[in-house]
């Protein structure tokens, strides 16, 4: 689940390129972006505002770099000027209700929220983001049924199902957890975090080989994560695939992984690889 701002800039940047023609200053703001060029995509977006403020498109992705910077009274300011004047752009809402839970307005969230849901009735990105916000204010009856309704209107909501996957892994429902993540999976195969959750839960009802695959497949999707490469490696060893451990398990040392863990799941491997090489050597 990479953040839900970023998606939908990805999205309108990749929609408002096919639109636009022309080396104006927003396609240039887009192409900076795009190639990294986070202050110069500023500059550029600012210019597209004035020659068009009552354009959203460009007000919205400047107002996602300034809240993913941190800088939340500004795209707070952009967004509200999106609503007041376009009072159906949805992630305007919802990205709006980010910023005021962060600032500890719960109340003006949840409005937010219910707002984009109503500017999004064909959608379910708003509703499965409002299930989310919900969950977070420990209100989950209310949680799984919007994530429930965000299905309904897209069965494919891969979000929805995560949230699914999480209330179920919380009430205990690990079978409904394990299904609910695999449709998160199959719908978004980028989510890493579905992938590790359903092996862990797989793991504990020692479903080994199957968590294993599934492993493999987060730290293919993200090969920096410590944390996977290390229980990575320590089911490869406990399977007897040595090799494939070693590999893991050093990958884990130079991503972050504890060391400690690291050198004591190593020296296991270590200490077999050369009994078996002595073995092979009589």
């Amino acid at each position: 689940m990479g953040s839900n701002s970023a998606f939908i800039l990805a999205c309108l940047i990749f929609l408002s390129g096919c639109a636009s023609g022309g080396a104006d200053p927003y396609n240039r703001a887009v192409e900076d972006y795009s190639m990294g060029r986070v202050s110069e995509s500023v500059e550029s977006y600012k210019q597209a505002i004035i020659l068009n403020p009552s354009e959203p498109q460009p007000k919205f992705n400047l107002a996602v770099i300034y809240q993913d910077q941190g800088k939340l009274e500004e795209a707070e300011r952009l967004y509200r000027s999106i609503v007041e004047h376009n009072p159906g752009f949805a992630p305007a809402w919802s990205n709006l209700a980010s910023i005021q839970e962060k600032l500890g307005q719960a109340d003006e969230a949840e409005k937010s929220h219910r707002r984009a849901m109503e500017a999004d009735r064909d959608g379910c990105a708003a509703a499965s983001q409002f299930g989310y916000f919900l969950l977070r204010v420990q209100r989950g009856d209310e949680a799984e049924a919007v994530f429930e309704h965000s299905i309904r209107k897209d069965s494919r909501c891969a979000n929805a199902w995560f949230g699914l996957g999480l209330l179920a892994e919380a009430k205990g429902d690990r079978r409904t957890a394990l299904r609910s993540y695999d449709k998160a999976s199959i719908y978004n195969p980028s989510d890493l975090e579905a992938c590790v959750r359903s092996a862990k839960i797989m793991i504990s009802q020692g479903e080994k080989d199957r968590a294993v695959g599934l492993l493999q497949k987060a730290a293919s999707l993200d090969p920096a994560r410590g944390d996977i490469n290390l229980l990575l490696g320590e089911l490869l060893l406990e399977e007897g695939k040595l090799k494939d451990a070693e590999k893991a398990l050093e990958l884990a040392a130079k991503t972050g992984a504890p060391s400690a863990e690291c050198d004591r799941e190593l020296s296991i491997v270590y200490g077999k690889l050369c009994e078996e090489a002595a073995a092979k050597s009589r």
